[in-house]
């Protein structure tokens, strides 16, 4: 099972805290299958208009943010713990 954890915004879009899910693969098809459950909200949160993750989003699994560890190509596997949230941006 991964375990996927929500903060923040996404805490609130999924009405959940965590998640666990029988899933083997990318961080691309895990996030794919998460919009399916949770909706176009949490897709529009989570991806541009193009499908690129947002620039604001962090996707961290084991304690390393994806986008230094290959990206949405990265993979995923039995007790991997991924956390999904925003990051705050101050103006």
């Amino acid at each position: 099972m991964v375990n996927i954890k929500f903060l923040a915004r996404f805490r609130d879009i999924t009405g959940e805290r965590s998640v666990s899910i029988d899933y083997n693969g990318n961080i691309a098809d895990l996030m794919n299958t998460l919009t399916e459950k949770y909706g176009n909200e949490f897709k529009d949160a989570l991806f541009d208009k193009e499908g690129n993750l947002r620039d604001y989003m962090k996707i961290i699994v084991n304690g390393e943010d994806v986008e230094s560890a290959g990206g949405l190509e990265s993979n995923v596997s039995d007790d991997d713990e991924v956390v999904i949230f925003q990051t705050i941006a101050g103006g």
